[in-house]
């Protein structure tokens, strides 16, 4: 008999599981999740043993060696030295029921602060001792997580009592790596559930804004995907019984909201226009609104082609194409390095991209003609952060939040070769979504890394604009009726959207003096 109730489901479905710690290694693929942060930055990863199930990742200096061995009870083993024949600094690791998303914001960090030392010509990020236990346990300590301190050891326990950690007195480095025994920060995790209690634990001297990234990553309270099947009951019950919370919740929200129905049967019929917000929802509107800058500039010339429409800058260094056939990428905005060179930079747009956010983007690109076509490099966009957006960094993944949640911007700092993101060969360095919630999305925008930034930005706040946008009714996505709110196009706000005025928002956002060059200290990854 199961120790808990558990609803009728089909195991092989993917749900949703938080508290993160509790929910297990998942499949088999978690490997290469975990392992992630240190492919494409020049680590070394090798399958090993007769089977080829075990790894070694060495980084490019040999300093620091990561490996995965499933027949030890610590599965996970990481050392690292100041040099590559030196005894290690410190050691650690992890059990192999860890989830891989904690691990993973592990060795993020951890390749973080080597990347770090290389661009600071530094030599010993990666085993400092700097910081303070308070600025480590940061993050349990916002979690609400009670702290207990017993005979020199710091004891920290989660509130449903499922995690257990443990901070030890400083002992002599030498004793405990020869004892080969890492007792200076430990972790356990739901002993009584074997498929999902695992361990961790690193010696003393470990640098403690690696402890702070595993403590962030262990009191994250953003859900996981995970198979039905590879949870114990406990935990699928909690997740299932949580979800239909949260659709209860819902479905009372929308019953105050008018119904797709009573939007349609409203006012002047299905060719009626109105005024909808939040813009991000109001659909795809008119081709000719997303390039209207284009038609009206002086030497750009639109042609049709195959599948579409292509429209050529008068230097011919760049291209505006429009495929109405596709989903992902039916625009996209190309800029080559001279008329018959190799692409710099590409910029997509999936179909249901609003027209004002592609319009936004054309606009400058047509304003701004050959300067903005060399590309820069940069690694963030700027004056999100004082619009209200809000950013949050897990290993490679930097994720910038609207004031609106519902529409992000993320950024891979992984470092991949500029035509392995143009071929498709690499992700993207910056995606733009947004959705209903997490789980749907209502249309995408990607940029590689040589795209301006102030594209980037434009397409983001022009995405969160407050003002209403003019659709037709008979436009207006199904699915997002709902969620849109409908202004009557003779008022104020409403007539500027008909109008078509450009917000303070969507002005030209120009790009600072020289490649702006974020180093991961300015990126709050290193305290």
């Amino acid at each position: 008999m199961p120790d808990t109730y558990l609803p009728h489901h089909d195991p092989d479905v993917e749900t949703l599981v938080r508290p993160r710690y509790l929910a297990g290694p998942g499949d088999r693929e978690s490997v290469a999740t975990a392992f992630a942060p240190l492919r494409g930055s020049r680590w070394r990863v090798t399958a090993i043993g007769p089977y080829l199930t075990e790894m070694i990742a060495t980084s490019p200096c040999h300093r620091i060696r990561v490996g995965y061995r499933p027949d030890q009870e610590q599965a996970w083993q990481v050392a690292a030295a100041l040099d590559p024949f030196a005894v290690p600094a410190w050691r650690g690791g992890f059990s192999r029921a860890t989830p891989p998303e904690i691990i993973e914001a592990f060795l993020g960090q951890l390749a973080d602060s080597l990347h770090y030392d290389g661009v600071d010509d530094s030599t010993g990020t990666f085993v400092s001792l700097e910081g303070t236990l308070a600025d480590a346990n940061e993050a349990l300590s916002e979690a609400g997580w009670p702290t207990s301190r017993s005979d020199g050891h710091w004891l920290t326990r989660s509130g449903d009592g499922a995690v257990e950690y443990d901070v030890a007195p400083l002992v002599d480095p030498a004793v405990e790596l020869a004892a080969d025994v890492q007792r200076g920060f430990s972790w356990r995790i739901s002993p009584s559930d074997p498929d999902v209690g695992w361990s961790a634990a690193f010696s003393s001297c470990t640098p403690l804004h690696l402890i702070a990234a595993v403590n962030g990553a262990v009191a994250d309270s953003s859900p996981v995907v995970r198979a039905t099947d590879d949870l114990p009951h406990r935990v699928v019950a909690r997740a299932l019984a949580e979800q239909a919370e949260v659709g209860r919740s819902a479905a009372e929200a929308r019953t105050a909201l008018p119904t797709a129905v009573e939007l349609l049967a409203d006012g002047d019929g299905l060719d009626a226009a109105v005024a909808v917000s939040p813009l991000y929802l109001a659909g795809p509107g008119t081709v000719e609104r997303a390039v209207a800058s284009l038609t009206g500039q002086a030497g750009w010339r639109s042609v049709a082609i195959r599948s579409g429409r292509l429209w050529e800058s008068d230097c011919q260094t760049v291209r505006v194409t429009y495929l109405p056939e596709r989903t992902r990428d039916a625009w996209q905005i190309t800029a080559l390095a001279g008329p018959l060179g190799m692409p710099t930079w590409r910029a997509t747009f999936s179909y249901k991209t609003p027209a004002e956010v592609i319009g936004e983007v054309t606009r400058l690109v047509a304003e701004t003609g050959n300067n903005a076509m060399a590309g820069t490099e940069y690694t963030s966009p700027f004056q999100l952060d004082q619009r209200g957006w809000t950013s949050l960094t897990a290993g490679v993944w930097t994720v910038f939040s609207a004031p609106d949640p519902k529409v992000k911007l993320q950024h891979n700092s992984a470092e991949f070769g500029r035509y392995e993101e143009l071929e498709g060969q690499a992700p993207p360095s910056w995606t733009l979504t947004t959705g209903i919630d997490d789980r749907f999305c209502a249309w995408s925008a990607d940029f590689t890394s040589g795209t301006p930034s102030y594209l980037v930005t434009a397409a983001a706040l022009t995405a969160v604009d407050p003002a209403p946008v003019i659709r037709a009714r008979r436009s207006l996505p199904e699915t997002h009726l709902p969620f849109l709110q409908v202004v009557s196009p003779g008022t104020g706000r409403a007539d500027a959207a008909r109008s078509g005025a450009a917000p303070a928002s969507r002005a030209a956002l120009p790009d600072p003096v020289g490649p702006l060059r974020t180093t991961t200290v300015e990126r709050g990854r290193l305290r």
